[in-house]
Order: C-alpha cells, then sequence, then structure tokens
C-alpha cells in the first residue's frame, strides 16, 4: 500500500500545482513548479511457509497484514508482491488455538533494494523457527531455458545431493547438481527447456530417498524449489515446493501415492470385504472381513481412480456398494466412511489432515449415525452444560456426503465433549472426557448404537501421520514366466521375468515385472494358485508403460507370507491373443526348481494312439526334498488312477506313488499333500527317471504319459522303421524308444522297444536323414525285445545329436546292414 499512498501523493501535488498557476495574478512572475518526485524504485518479495510442525501464519508489514497474506498454511508460497524498495519492518505471527496471534519472527527490519527479488522463508521448527532471506537480481529467464534455484529447507533432512538430470540418466554416471545442508541454497541456474528429473540422496550415498519422476520445465519457466519435510504420504522425507511468479505448488516422490483409511459405519451391517476396481480379492489383508465399527490403519494405495465395492466377507456376489468411483490424489491422506443403514449404505471420501501442530491439538467431528438426527455438540472445559454455547449447532445428518466440523485446533488441556439432539441439552453422548496434548491429531466420528438405532456412539481415530516404512528386503524371488507353465501350455516363443521383493518384518511385499517381449498385454496379475492349478486374482499389476508391471509395496498377513513362500502364488500375463494368461510363473524361491512336460499316448511304452492329452507341472525343493506334481488332461472322461513311475524314457516301469484325485476336477491328479522324495528317487528325478502315467478303463497300462524333464534333461523320441533304412527295407518290424540326455553332464540313457524282430546287433550311429554314417555306441540286449545303453557324449557328439544327426540301426541277418533305422529327433512328435 506504501507504493500506491506515494502514486496518489504525486498526482494530488500535480492538480494542486496547476490550480495555483491558473490564479496568480499576471503581473507576477510565474513561480517555477517544484521538479516532480522521482519515481519510487519497485522491490519483489515472495513469502514462503516451511515450518512442518507451525500452525497458520499471518505476515505483517509496517503493523498491518501484508497483502492479505492471513493464516498462511505450511508448504505455501504467496505470489510475487511489488514494493516499493526500501525499508520495512515486517512480523511473522503465529495463530493460535484461542484466536489470538504471537510473533515467532520479528518484528524485524528488512531493507529491500530496487530491481531486486526477496525470498523470505520462514524455516525451521516452531522451537527454533527463523527466516531465511534470499536476494536476486531481478533479470530475464533466457529465451529457450528455465530456471531454477534449489533450496534445502527441510529442517528434519541431513545434508543431501541433489542430482538433476535427463529422465533416464544413469545416476551413477551424474554429478549432483549440488550439495546442500538444511538452510543452504543453490544460486539461480539456467536449463535448457525440456524434460529433467529430480533425485535426491543422502550427501555421498547413491541410496535415493526423493524421485520427482519426469518434469517438464517450459521456455521460461521459473521457480525457486525449496526441499521441505514431507507431511502427506509415501515414505519419501521430503516434498518439493515448486514457488513461481503466481504462487506454489508440490511435487511429490514418484512412488509417494496415497494413504487410505476405510471405516465401517454401518450398525446393522455384516462383516465386509472392500474390494478395489473389482479385483477378486482385497488389495490389503485389513480389507478383508472389515467389522462395525472398525476401521483398518491408513494404507498405502497407488494415486489414481478407483471404483470400490464392498460387498459381504462371507459371500462377494453380495455387494452392498458397487463400483463406488473415487480419485486419490498423488501425497494425499483419507479416510472411507461406509454408513447409513445397511439398506442404504454409501460410501464418502473424506480428506484427511494428520500434520501435527507443535501449538495445538486438531479434532475433527464427523456426523455419521443416521438414527440421530440433528445434533448440538458442546466441547467444554467440565461435564455441565447447562450453561454452554454448542461449539456448532444442528449438525445434520446427510448422506452421501457427510457433514463434519472440520478440524478444531484446541489448547492442550482437558476437555469434555457432549452431544445432545439439536436444541435440547440432554445428552445423546457424553460428556466423555478426554485429554489433548499438543501434536495430536484425532477424528471422531458418531455412529449408530450396535445393530442400529439409538443411542449412539463415539469412536476416536488416531489421525496421525503414520511412519513412513523403509521397506528392506529380507528374501527376493526372481521369477520366469513362460507359456509352458500356462494351464493348459501355451504355444509361444514370449517369456517375462519379474522380481519379487518380500519385507518380512514389516510384512510387505511389492513385484517389478518386464513384460517387454510380448505385445497385446492385456493385464497382468499376481494369482492364488500352486503349481498347475489356476486360480483367482489377488493383487493387480500396475502398467508403467514399455512393458514394465509393477506392484508398490503392500501388506501381507502372516498366512498370506507363508502362502508366498510356500510357492502358492504365481504371476500371469494375458494378451489379446490369450486372454487367459500367454506365460505364467510359479513365484518359487532359488532352492525350487521347476518342471513342465507334456504327457500323451506316444510316450506310452508301446505308444498309444489317442487323442487325449495332458500337462504336468512340478516343483521340488533342491534342500528338503519337498515335491508338488500336478497332472491335468484333455479328453480323457474315465481315467482311473494315476502314479509317478520309476524309469527314463523308452522305458516302462514301477509305480512310485500314487497321485490324487482332485475332488472337484476329475481332470487333475496330484501328488499327497506333504510329499518328499528320499536322496536315492531325487536324485533319479532330476536325471530324467521318473514319469507320469494316467490309466483308462481303455488303455489299463497307461493311456497318457509325460517324462518329468528338469530344465537339464531333454529326451528324444525314436520311431525306428524299414522305411528309413538306406536304402529302404519291407519289413513289419518296429522300434518304439527314447534318448534321455542330460545337457549338464553329456550322459545318455537309451532304450528301445522292438517288435517281431530279433536283431544280431544295435547300435547308434552318426549321420543324417537320409546318409549312412560310422557306429558311435553299440546297444546292449539285457532281455528280449528291450536294447538300452548308457553314455556319456563328447560336446561335438551332444550337438551332433541335437541337431538330429544321429540314428538308431538294428541288423539281423537277413538285413545285416540294417533292419530298422530310427532319427534321434527332440520330443515325441
Amino acid at each position: 500500500m506504501r507504493g500506491i499512498t506515494k502514486l496518489f501523493a504525486i498526482s494530488g501535488a500535480t492538480l494542486l500545482l496547476s490550480g495555483c498557476w491558473l490564479d496568480d495574478d499576471e503581473n507576477n512572475p510565474p513561480t517555477p513548479p517544484e521538479p516532480p518526485a522521482p519515481e519510487p524504485v519497485q522491490t519483489y518479495l515472495r513469502i514462503t511457509h516451511a515450518v512442518p510442525d507451525a500452525p497458520g501464519v499471518d505476515i505483517l508489514a509496517d503493523g498491518s497484514i501484508l497483502a492479505e497474506l492471513e493464516n498462511v498454511d505450511y508448504q505455501v508460497s504467496s505470489p510475487w508482491l511489488m514494493l516499493d524498495g526500501g525499508g520495512y519492518e515486517v512480523q511473522v505471527n503465529a495463530r493460535l488455538p484461542d484466536g489470538t496471534t504471537t510473533p515467532v519472527i520479528g518484528p524485524t527490519e528488512l531493507n529491500f533494494a530496487g530491481d531486486m527479488t526477496y525470498d523470505v522463508l520462514a524455516v525451521g521448527e516452531v522451537a527454533t523457527i527463523e527466516p531465511l532471506i534470499i536476494e536476486n537480481t531481478l533479470t530475464q529467464v533466457t529465451s529457450g531455458n528455465a530456471r531454477v534455484q534449489i533450496v534445502h529447507g527441510a529442517p528434519n533432512a541431513p545434508m543431501v545431493d541433489i542430482y538433476v538430470t535427463a529422465p533416464d540418466a544413469n545416476l551413477a554416471s551424474e554429478e549432483a547438481l549440488a550439495t546442500l545442508s538444511f538452510k543452504e541454497y543453490t544460486a539461480q541456474v539456467e536449463v535448457p527447456a525440456g524434460d529433467y528429473r529430480v533425485r535426491v540422496t543422502p550427501a555421498g550415498a547413491m541410496d535415493v530417498v526423493f524421485d520427482s519422476g519426469t518434469l517438464s520445465l517450459t521456455d521460461g519457466f521459473d521457480a525457486m524449489v525449496t526441499a521441505t519435510d514431507n507431511v502427506g504420504a509415501g515414505s519419501s522425507p521430503v516434498t518439493l515446493l515448486v514457488s513461481q511468479a503466481e504462487g506454489s505448488s508440490l511435487v511429490w516422490d514418484e512412488e509417494a501415492g496415497a494413504y487410505l483409511r476405510v471405516l465401517h459405519g454401518v450398525a446393522d451391517g455384516p462383516a465386509v470385504d472392500v474390494l478395489l476396481n473389482n479385483a477378486a480379492m482385497p488389495a490389503n489383508p485389513q480389507l478383508d472381513g472389515l467389522t462395525f465399527p472398525h476401521a483398518t490403519d491408513f494404507l498405502p494405495v497407488s494415486e489414481g481412480d478407483y471404483l470400490v465395492d464392498v460387498a459381504a466377507d462371507a459371500d462377494n456376489s453380495l455387494i452392498v456398494v458397487d463400483d463406488a468411483a473415487v480419485t486419490l490424489e498423488q501425497g494425499a491422506i483419507y479416510t472411507a466412511i461406509a454408513h447409513n443403514d445397511l439398506a442404504n449404505i454409501a460410501l464418502d471420501l473424506l480428506p484427511d489432515n494428520p500434520r501435527s501442530l507443535a501449538t495445538a491439538a486438531k479434532v475433527r467431528i464427523v456426523h455419521a449415525a443416521p438414527s440421530a438426527g440433528d445434533v448440538d455438540i458442546y466441547l467444554t472445559a467440565d461435564d455441565d452444560i447447562s450453561d454452554d454455547q454448542p461449539a456448532f449447532s444442528a449438525v445434520p445428518f446427510t448422506s452421501p456426503v457427510l457433514t463434519d466440523t472440520g478440524y478444531i485446533e484446541l489448547a492442550e488441556g482437558s476437555y469434555f465433549v457432549t452431544v445432545t439432539d439439536s436444541g435440547s441439552k440432554e445428552a445423546a453422548i457424553g460428556p466423555l472426557p478426554l485429554d489433548f496434548t499438543e501434536g495430536q491429531v484425532f477424528t471422531a466420528v458418531a455412529l449408530d448404537a450396535g445393530g442400529g438405532g439409538l443411542p449412539p456412539q463415539v469412536i476416536l481415530l488416531d489421525d496421525s501421520q503414520p511412519e513412513p516404512v523403509e521397506f528392506e528386503a529380507s528374501q527376493n524371488f526372481e521369477v520366469t514366466l513362460t507359456g509352458m507353465q500356462e494351464v493348459p501350455m501355451v504355444s509361444t516363443q514370449a517369456s517375462a521375468t519379474a522380481l519379487v521383493e518380500l519385507d518380512e518384518t514389516n510384512k510387505l511385499f511389492r513385484v517389478e515385472l518386464d513384460a517387454s517381449e510380448l505385445t497385446g498385454v492385456t493385464g497382468a496379475h499376481v494369482h492364488d494358485g500352486d503349481i498347475g492349478m489356476n486360480g483367482p486374482v489377488a493383487f493387480p499389476l500396475t502398467d508403467m508403460g514399455s512393458g514394465v508391471f509393477t506392484l508398490e509395496a503392500t501388506a501381507l498377513t502372516d498366512t498370506l507370507i507363508a502362502d508366498l513362500k510356500e510357492g502358492d502364488w504365481y504371476l500371469n500375463l494375458h494378451t489379446e491373443a490369450n486372454p487367459g494368461g500367454e506365460v505364467r510363473g510359479q513365484i518359487i524361491d532359488a532352492d525350487t526348481a521347476i518342471v513342465t512336460f507334456p504327457l500323451s499316448g506316444l510316450q506310452e511304452i508301446p505308444q498309444v494312439m489317442t487323442t487325449a492329452m495332458g500337462w504336468g507341472y512340478a516343483t521340488l525343493n533342491t534342500q528338503t526334498l519337498a515335491v508338488k506334481l500336478t497332472a491335468v488332461t484333455s479328453g480323457v472322461a474315465d481315467a482311473t488312477m494315476a502314479h509317478i513311475h520309476t524309469g527314463h524314457a523308452g522305458e516302462n516301469g514301477p509305480v512310485y506313488v500314487g497321485l490324487e484325485q482332485h475332488p472337484e476336477d476329475m481332470n487333475v491328479w496330484r501328488t499327497p499333500q506333504g510329499a518328499t522324495l528320499d536322496a536315492e528317487n531325487a536324485a533319479r528325478l532330476v536325471s530324467g527317471g521318473h514319469y507320469v502315467n494316467v490309466h483308462t478303463p481303455a488303455y489299463p497300462n497307461g493311456e497318457l504319459r509325460g517324462q518329468i524333464t528338469p530344465a537339464n534333461i531333454e529326451v528324444y523320441g525314436v520311431r525306428a522303421t524299414g522305411e528309413q533304412e538306406v536304402p529302404a527295407v519291407t519289413t513289419d518290424a518296429l522300434g518304439i524308444g527314447a534318448v534321455t540326455l542330460n545337457t549338464l553332464t553329456g550322459a545318455i540313457i537309451a532304450n528301445m522297444n522292438l517288435y517281431d524282430i530279433s536283431p544280431t546287433a544295435g547300435h547308434i550311429h552318426a549321420g543324417a536323414v537320409g546318409e549312412n554314417g560310422e557306429v558311435v555306441f553299440p546297444f546292449s540286449n539285457p532281455e528280449a525285445g528291450f536294447w538300452t545303453l548308457s553314455q556319456t557324449l563328447t560336446v561335438d557328439q551332444q550337438a551332433l545329436m541335437q541337431g538330429a544327426g544321429l540314428y538308431v540301426n538294428f541288423h539281423t541277418g537277413a538285413n545285416p546292414e540294417g533292419e530298422l533305422r530310427g532319427q534321434i529327433t527332440l520330443g515325441f512328435d
């Protein structure tokens, strides 16, 4: 106002001088006018509230409120204020609970020069509050550039390194823009307009404690960026306050998300599950089976738009709130209250303000008791309200948007809360004695009595800001997703990888999945299902772009942690081509191996011609030797039994363990609960020495067989006929068998079953289809019709076999060069 006042004084003086000139006697010499007063120099001032535990403040200059800066909140900057240069007595007053104010800075004399800018920040905490004044010469930002000045204004953060880089820059190869301690700041720095990323680490370390994600700095952008104590959601200790010409805004850590608390306030409602975005399971165990009148903790969730369902815990098909749309802003904290009676249930989302104040307690009162009608609320020093006026009068019950008082600041002390019908002095609730201390934050919610109706009751919710939890992985699960793990198996060349991390101390887990090899991905989830079993979605993953899907740190119960560690969950990627899932990966620890294998009639000895098929899935813990195996069949309507047998490919063997038919799906066969191998059979299993056999009335010896083949085992089918001889031989004889290759050792076991032939010798030869070659290994003939060998291939021989360059040949007296020949080829197709 001082500058405006001066301008009016200058204009008035000019008019007076003009009037005197017109009235002067023309005989008197004219009096020369006084020279005009010099135009006052202009300066620019911006005020910032950066004291995390201080209440709202008033800004005064020369004893008067400056530019309507009253009750300025934390993490708020004023616009630039244009003032006349000169001296000002500046004062900052804190607002107290009783409505008075008290100086916390000043009054202090500050001199502002012309053509300068002054940022005055209130920094520190209430006990140590002080002004931080930053001066800069008034200049324009160079065309094509953006300008920033960075300030460390977070009293509870240590010395930090601040990096401003390209969004995709590797931090390890970057230089920090600045290393700052509290109250230190950089000069104004210009950079070309474009996309940048701000990351903050403890000084000298590379652990990122704040990550802005991508920020677009436009041509002419000009801001002071202050690191302030974070009082919102997320684990980062700081939030960036961006102060520009017209005001300020906040930049949160990109992983801040939001906090959500849910209160079951429906007195006649059953236990409920709260489901987000139509998920099959609650996103957090606390949202499962929530009962009246209880509330969850503040739960970390991603920011964004949600559809909220409230369903009966006993039967999720009974939905009482269907697709209530809510938006959770980044960094914000909310309480969702399911309220009213069950017939008229509604959901209201209340924004919370849990910032703690050093000068007061904060209390908010919410009317969520439908049977109570309009009420008066008393807040008194004793339990007698007869001579008191209500603090809040005629507060109505409204729905779906509830009525609340907002946060009231109270001086430390003892109080009584009394609720009456509007206009009455007869207590419906209370008087409730409550003791409040500075720094506490509470929400009091009035609800109906249990089961509904009167008298109403009050529950007190602690709104204190949740302590940030630093995720520290206690166990990692590296997961490979393939089509072979899908049920049924999917033929695809694509695969995906994921890292699942478990923090058992804080009972959290998180997921990052790379699906960049796949196209047309429609969804990614964690499913609840054991190996070989399909199950419901447990946790949906978020599409972050570029083929990356994530699940932020999510709370688990002890039971769910046990399920995760026992391998009862899997990751599934759904695509347009395979909506049920194109690649899948069981979440298992490093000591557990996964085996998948097909079942077919062609693997039976003798072979069975059948349209039925099957798929096998197994896990083996290499330390405990615990085994889980699931066999899934298709086209088999009358299987009588299924077993794991001992025997390599191409040989029949005895039953090792029986499989149990699933009580709800006749096409699923599983190992008994808690099945464990002995050391001998574990060694045989990993060498490919077991198979699954499914028996039917039509084929009592087995209609479907599948060799259990760990990752190091390859099975090559062999069908030997006279037609494959060079030259071809006419014969009714037939040979069926297989060769098992251990790719780690080069060891092979070859088994051939011969029919209608009595060979004089048998060998494996080197040679492609249609050409004869030299003998590599001879077979032995331990029993009539069965020929076998066990040898170790050289590296060259192994490569030759993997390239279909080996064949079996059986010689007879009638055909000494060979009567039966069969090329050794991978698989049984």
